[in-house]
């Protein structure tokens, strides 16, 4: 048999994935708004333009999250994650030349839809190049991605940003991103070809898309669906309402709300791995249920500061959310990459992704409502502590992912 000579390890895929969610979600996602007021500066356009982009972007990631299942069954997963970093860097440069809020905002749709196209088929790869004993940390190192991303972010925003202006920020994520891409192409070659060799055997093991569709109806997928609307309901609103219940109810200053954003960046950094260890050691399923918990924490925490007007509460509250906010993004899709077979996996995952879109949905209007009808957002973050409850309840009557292991990957 023939041996490959420059495979990329799984080790040096993992960190690669690591890299591109930071590029598209970091970059493609967080990026805008929080340098949206330098844009507004050059390109006037109103806070309810800024929320119809927001929604639209929502909408797109949400669609995008069915085409990712599918075009992952169609051309493979790793063609469809370097083809979303490409037009991500394709879309940062775009940016830096948008002419006026049209272009700006049909880019962040694009770019939004890069972010869940590249996340869903990198849980097929996962399955394929990483023992299952790491693939715990491996998708947790992956969903802090998007930590890493916000501190270049921050670093951006204060280098390039104040000298250069908001288009060479854009710029200067496009040429990262860039190189990103063209160091994948190369890398991820190996990896592809080795895919196309065993075409024939999946070809052979296509299940038909009907079959596929039948298993989302099945009790398991519907938990993890559920489990995933949950995420969305107390995940979100839980970041969307922070400085405004910091600032407004608990009377701390800006600078107070920005080192909680702080904390839970550098925490973000490494709880994702950290969880993900330990998910690996005592399994995946246990290791949800202690992360919902340590959610239930942060939101109860949170709650009590204004009483206290205590640092110490809020810096609880955002160590807590911290672990638990990216712990938990790596943590379902290791779940769902263990139990389901090729092909499943992907599936499952990006409809998965539309009930997290809808949860974040739900949570963040609803967090409106309870805001204004109580005067206070200690009901909404109650809510969001009912809804990782839940959660905890759902992952602790789920099966354990080490049943659904096969005998090879149980001796490793």
């Amino acid at each position: 048999m023939k041996k490959e000579p420059s495979a990329a390890s799984g080790s040096e895929v993992v960190f690669l994935f690591t890299a591109f969610i930071a590029a598209t979600y970091g970059f493609g996602v967080y990026l805008f708004p929080a340098i949206v007021e330098a844009i507004r500066v050059e390109i006037p356009f109103t806070y309810g333009t800024l929320g119809t982009i927001s929604g639209l972007v929502q909408a797109g990631f949400m669609i995008s999250a069915i085409a990712a299942g599918l075009l992952t069954l169609r051309y493979g997963p790793v063609p469809l994650i370097l083809g979303s970093v490409i037009t991500c860097a394709l879309c940062l440069a775009g940016l830096a030349f948008a002419p006026n809020v049209v272009i700006i905002s049909i880019l962040l749709i694009v770019l939004g839809c890069c972010a869940v196209i590249v996340w869903v088929p990198m849980v097929e790869v996962a399955r394929d190049v990483v023992s299952t004993a790491h693939q715990g940390k491996a998708l947790g190192l992956m969903s802090s991605g998007t930590s890493y991303g916000v501190f270049v972010n921050s670093v951006l925003m204060i280098t390039i940003l104040p000298v250069y202006g908001w288009r060479w920020v854009w710029a200067t994520t496009a040429f990262l991103v860039g190189v990103l891409a063209l160091i994948s192409i190369i890398r991820l070659r190996t990896l592809y070809a080795r895919q196309s060799s065993n075409s024939n055997r999946d070809v052979a093991n296509t299940i038909p898309l009907k079959e596929r569709f039948t298993l989302l109806a099945k009790p398991l997928p519907a938990v993890i669906f559920l489990m995933m609307f949950l995420n969305g309901l107390s995940c979100m609103p839980f970041q969307t309402y922070l400085s405004a219940f910091l600032q407004g109810e608990a009377n701390l200053s800006q600078v107070e709300a920005a080192s909680a954003w702080r904390i839970v960046g550098i925490v973000g950094m490494v709880s994702g791995v950290v969880v993900g260890a330990l998910a690996d050691r005592i399994s995946v399923r246990h290791a949800m249920t202690i992360t919902y918990l340590i959610l239930v924490s942060a939101c109860l925490t949170l709650i009590n500061v204004p009483s206290t007007k205590g640092d110490l509460l809020l810096i609880i509250s955002a160590i807590c959310f911290g672990t638990a906010f990216y712990a938990v993004f790596g943590l379902v899709p290791a779940y769902i990459s263990q139990v389901f077979g090729k092909g499943n996996a992907a599936i499952v995952f990006s409809f998965g992704n539309i009930a997290l879109g809808l949860g974040g949905i739900v949570g963040n209007i609803a967090g409106g409502i309870l805001k204004e009808a109580t005067g206070t957002f200690n009901s909404a973050y109650i809510a969001m502590a009912i809804a990782a409850s839940l959660s905890a309840l759902l992952s602790i009557l789920m099966p354990s992912e080490r049943k659904f292991r096969t005998p090879t990957e149980r001796k490793n």
